[in-house]
C-alpha cells in the first residue's frame, strides 16, 4: 500500500472485519488501526521510524468548538522525498462532547515507533483513562484522515 491509498485500504481492510469506520466506537476502530499496522505494511517507508503509530487524546478548539478527542495516527515516512514532503499521516479521530469527566482526564500521547514497542504501546492504548471511558460509546464525530504534513 502507498501512504497516500491507505484510506480507502484501511476502510476496505476495516469492512472486511465487518467494522464501518464512520459509524464504529473507538474500541473498534483502535483495535482495526493495530491490526493494519501489523497486518498491511505502506511502500517505501522502509528505514527506521518510516512506519509509526501515534495514541493521543486532549480537549481541544480546533475552531468549531470544543471536544474531548481521542485520536490514532499511523505516521509514515516515504524514502522517496524529501524533508516534510516525505512525512504523511492516516488518522482516525473520535470526537466527544467536553464533558466535565473528560475534560479531567487532561491529554497526553504515546509514540509507537516499530514492532518491538507495538505489545507495549497498544497495551497502554487499552488500559489508558482516556479510552476506557470512551471505549464503548458512539462519538459525536468520528473523522478518518490522510494529509502530507
Amino acid at each position: 500500500m502507498a501512504p497516500s491509498e491507505s484510506i480507502s485500504v484501511f476502510s476496505s481492510f476495516a469492512k472486511a472485519n465487518g467494522v464501518n469506520i464512520s459509524g464504529c466506537t473507538p474500541r473498534e476502530g483502535l483495535e482495526q488501526m493495530f491490526l493494519f499496522y501489523q497486518s498491511v505494511a505502506p511502500k517505501g517507508c522502509d528505514q527506521p521510524n518510516g512506519d509509526m503509530l501515534l495514541f493521543q487524546w486532549g480537549t481541544y478548539d480546533w475552531g468549531a468548538g470544543k471536544h474531548f478527542e481521542l485520536n490514532i495516527t499511523r505516521q509514515f515516512i516515504e524514502q522517496a522525498f524529501d524533508d516534510d514532503d516525505a512525512i504523511s499521516q492516516l488518522s482516525l479521530t473520535f470526537k466527544f462532547a467536553p464533558t466535565l469527566d473528560l475534560v479531567s482526564i487532561g491529554d497526553g500521547n504515546r509514540w509507537c515507533d516499530g514492532p518491538t514497542e507495538f505489545e507495549l504501546v497498544r497495551g497502554f492504548a487499552f488500559s489508558s483513562s482516556a479510552f476506557i471511558v470512551v471505549a464503548d460509546h458512539n462519538a459525536h464525530v468520528v473523522e478518518l484522515t490522510h494529509c502530507y504534513v
